[in-house]
Order: structure tokens, then sequence, then C-alpha cells
């Protein structure tokens, strides 16, 4: 007998999604627990953005980054540099592209100033072997401010000079610090674009004043989204600056491509402290990380979150059931808030990573936001300080329910990936 052999003809998998960008913004005492996100290869985020005020504790995390795949991102400060506020911080004045005779200003940097902070900011990335550098932006207070033709400036020798230290690679991402109410001027808008359009950059950071988890009303979110759609027209990834909870969401809607914050801190946005004169009494302090409530996307003091936990049906709740992330469950949650917020917080964002991105609108709002409204009802009677949260729940349970309703279809961010991603304009 002859056996007949059929031809099967190999199906092609179907391409995995990108990942979007989950940046970690570590605080002065996060070194250990991302030092040790890392030696576990989770927890610690798609990348880091790397102080150079804390460089003695940070530094040391690029290289075991680079190991594991971790972009490490360097925060230029330059709005720190420029305005009163952080200038006054400790350790601004001292860092090595800070001008000799004080703050930076638009006359200093339009001279031989802004090529030594250039020369200087390249040569300490290029030492610390960053992946990546925050360009240095400035504050864009009106359409007529000089920092726009500064920061462009700034960015393209940037750009040069890293080519010229043999780091080709090296990517460059935009930091836009405005107000919101500045860029819904059309004509702002229009000029925002194209001032993006003509530079060497790989992404937009959005650090748009104020916004982020607790400033995040209808309208203001309603902006966000719109503003963030008109800037995937650049075709690079946008990212949503100290965004939080909400950042998630952005996520979620294609708005953004990566979101970035810190390690319980650092979700909102609030330029007045950096850019106003510090008032004559102001200390600066690390204050205790906060608790993570991942099914209410929100953080509460620890000892709230104990005496929630202590409450009747809380621990089961809003405790944490992942045996991976908290072993002893609500225990863990709070007594090592940071760790469990980082892997929390990477569960969210790899979560919206492994679907298309036609589905993660509704995934989002029925898997998380309408759960956490409801469970946010039960939760503020018993603790009255979550009202606020379940107010906020239930704002964006309408504006992005309103926006799906609106958009069946919308324009989608690229991915916060993390590699060269375009032909470069010429320097």
């Amino acid at each position: 007998m002859i056996e007949m052999v059929t031809a099967v003809t190999p199906r092609k998998l179907r391409p995995a999604p990108e990942p979007l960008g989950n940046f970690i913004r570590p605080g002065y005492n996060d070194h250990t627990v991302i030092a040790q996100a890392l030696a576990e290869g989770r927890g610690s985020g798609t990348g880091l953005v790397i102080n150079p005020l804390h460089a003695d504790r940070q530094l040391p995390l690029v290289g075991h980054a680079r190991a594991a795949g971790v972009e490490t991102i360097l925060d230029s400060k330059s709005l720190e540099l420029s305005a009163p506020g952080g200038y006054a911080m400790h350790g601004v004045p001292d860092l090595p592209w800070a001008a000799a005779d004080g703050m930076h200003s638009p006359l200093s940097l339009s001279g031989a100033e802004g090529g030594r902070l250039v020369r200087s900011l390249s040569e300490y990335a290029a030492e610390a072997q960053v992946s990546a550098i925050l360009a240095p932006t400035h504050f864009l207070s009106a359409a007529e401010s000089p920092w726009w033709t500064i920061d462009a400036s700034l960015t393209r020798r940037l750009r040069q000079n890293l080519n010229e230290l043999e780091m080709t690679s090296a990517l460059i991402y935009y930091p836009v610090m405005v107000r919101t109410s500045t860029l819904m001027n059309p004509m702002v808008m229009a000029q925002l674009l194209e001032h993006l359009r003509l530079l060497p950059i790989d992404g937009v950071w959005l650090r748009l004043h104020p916004f982020g988890t607790t400033k995040s009303g209808p309208l203001v979110l309603k902006r966000y989204l719109q503003l963030c759609r008109q800037l995937h027209a650049l075709g690079i990834p946008v990212v949503a600056e100290h965004s939080g909870s909400v950042g998630v969401a952005l996520l979620a809607f294609g708005a953004v491509g990566g979101i970035e914050s810190g390690v319980t801190f650092t979700d909102t946005v609030n330029l007045d402290g950096v850019l106003r004169p510090p008032k004559p009494d102001a200390r600066s302090f690390a204050p205790a990380p906060r608790v993570y409530l991942h099914q209410l996307g929100a953080f509460v003091e620890t000892d709230k979150a104990r005496e929630l936990m202590g409450k009747r049906g809380m621990k089961a709740l809003h405790g944490c059931q992942d045996s991976t992330c908290c072993p002893r469950g609500w225990v863990d949650m709070v007594t090592n808030p940071r760790q469990h917020f980082l892997r929390q917080r990477a569960r969210e964002v790899a979560q919206l990573s492994s679907m298309p991105s036609s589905l993660r609108p509704g995934y989002y709002m029925e898997n998380f936001l309408r759960p956490a409204s409801d469970r946010a009802m039960r939760a503020a009677e018993l603790e009255p300080s979550l009202a606020s949260v379940r107010r906020r729940l239930d704002s964006w349970r309408g504006t992005l329910g309103a926006d799906l309703e609106q958009h069946s279809e919308f324009t989608i961010s690229a991915p916060a990936a993390g590699r060269r991603l375009r032909v470069r304009p010429s320097a």
C-alpha cells in the first residue's frame, strides 16, 4: 500500500505586539528595590530614568539594566537648572553641565554656554553608558518664548555630540513642558508639531502642567486625549510623564505608547515648586512609600492601608492575591509597598501590551475601570478618605466611556519600544 503524504503549509504566527513603555523614575531610597527587581527579571519596568543628583546610588544600576534589556534614560535636569525653585534643590548647581555663575537663561544658553552644556551632558552620558537622554528642554510659557529656538538648537547639538562620541544608538527623548491650557490654542499646537517634526528625536515625553492621577478631571482628561492624538502625526512614541494610574488608561486608549512615574510617588505633574522661588523655610525630605491598592489604581498611606485591611471584607477585595507578588498576601503588600507597586504596574502594562491595540480600550473598561469604580464605592463607605478615589474612577468611567462611543476608531501612539525608529534629519 502506498501512503499518501499531504504537504502541510506552515501557518504564520501573528507577530506579538511591540511592548508598551513602563518607565520608572527611582527616588533617593529606591535603588535597592530596583536592583532586586533587575536581579529577579521582573518589576523593573522597560526603562529607568536616572537622576544625576543621586548618581552614587543610581549609576551602578545602569550595567545591570542593560544586561536585563531595560533602558536607562539620563535626566538632564534642564528645567531645574533654569528655574528658581529647581535651582535651589540640593545638588543642582553642582551638576557638571550647570553654569558657573547661576541659573541657565535663554541669553546664556544661546551662546557658548549652550555648547558647553551639551558637550558636558554628552560626555557624562557616554561615560555612564546610558541608552537614552532626556533632551535639555525648558518650560514653554507662550508661543513667543525664546526657549523654542534654543531648545531646538541644543537638541541638534546633542545628537551631533553623541554621534561624535560613538553613541549613535543612544536615543533622545524630548520633554515638552508646558501648561495644558497653552496647548489648547490651535496655533500653539500647530507650532509645536512643526517644531518637533524637524528635530532628531526618538520620542516626545509630555510633562503637561497640571496633570496626573489626582489632576485628571473630565475636561482635563479629554483635553489630554485630544492633544496626544494630534501628536501621533509625528510617528514617534508619546510618553506621559508623572502620569501614574491615569497613564494606564492613556495606554489602553492608545493616547500614549509609554508612561512614566516614580515608585509609589511622582504620579502628578505640578511644576509650581520648580518654577517659583522656594519658600524660606522649605525643606526636602524623602517620604515613606505609599501602599498601592492595585484593584483601585490608588495609593494610601501605610497606616490607612492597615486600617482598611482590618475592616470586614477588605482583605479579600483589596489585598494582593498574587502569590508571585506578595506570598503572604496583604501583609507583604503593606510591608514591602515598593516591590508590590513595581510588580503590579509591570503586570498592568504587560497585560495591555499582550493584546492588539483595538482590544485594549474595551479590556481596560471591563476588566479594570468598571470593577474598580464598584469596589471603590464599598471601600469609601468604610474608609472615608477613599471617597475622592471613588469620584475619580466614576469620572474616568464616564469620560472614557463617552470617548469610546464617540470614536469607534482613533489613532494610536507608536509604542515606546526603546529603539531607533526612523531616519534622522541632518543635524
